[in-house]
């Protein structure tokens, strides 16, 4: 969920960064570059999902393993969002510096802050919470985004509970991968991918809307 704490660290962060001048200007290589790791990403995911709903590919690709695609369709899908959201800053000149940690929790911030709040009218507010500001498709978009960035949080933070604990982690595990049908998986995969897809949609409208590349 979005906080009202982070709407104003937002707010606070970037008002910051625009009056330093932080932000790196983008390449039209970058640009490019980023549209295609975000299409890239989402063909990943559709690929992977094409795998685990065809038993005999399944096998064929992957034999005797236990490989499960759902986590990876979870992963490839959010980054798709997160290239994209990228991107979409980059065309509108900003560019994340060298050196900005966590740019997975900032450029989110940046998409909030500028897609949303900046010039909404409402951003001097004291106390301004989520209700002030949902109010457009780019406010259902960033909910998509940082719903997807939780899920990959979640699968990160397995990752590196299996470095302390095997048996943590395969624990861990079992709610996706053993304790669940290939059906439900397959309804993970596919929810994860219409979020990307939907994510997309709407950054290309807003793209062609303002005239930004291509649309």
């Amino acid at each position: 969920m979005i906080r009202k704490q982070d709407i104003h660290r937002a707010v606070s962060l970037f008002k910051a960064w625009d009056n330093e001048g932080r932000w790196d200007k983008p390449s039209a290589l970058f640009i490019n570059h980023t549209l295609a790791k975000a299409e890239d990403s989402l063909k990943t995911a559709r690929a992977l999902r094409n795998i685990m709903a065809d038993k005999e590919l399944m096998a064929k690709c992957l034999p005797g393993t236990e490989f499960d695609p759902a986590l990876w369709v979870i992963n490839a899908s959010y980054y798709s969002m997160f290239f994209q959201a990228q991107a979409l800053l980059a065309l509108d000149g900003r560019k994340m510096p060298e050196g900005t940690r966590d740019t997975h929790r900032t450029t989110l911030m940046a998409f909030m802050y500028y897609f949303i709040i900046k010039g909404s009218g409402v951003e001097g507010r004291r106390n301004l919470s989520w209700d002030d500001i949902k109010r457009s498709r780019l406010s259902d978009a960033l909910l998509m985004l940082q719903e997807a960035k939780e899920e990959t949080d979640a699968l990160q933070q397995r990752a590196k509970d299996a470095v302390h604990s095997l048996k943590l982690e395969l624990e861990k595990r079992a709610e996706l991968t053993y304790r669940t049908t290939r059906d439900v998986e397959l309804s993970i995969a596919k929810t994860s991918i219409g979020r990307a897809e939907r994510f997309r949609q709407i950054i290309r409208e807003y793209m062609h809307a303002r005239g930004l590349g291509d649309g």
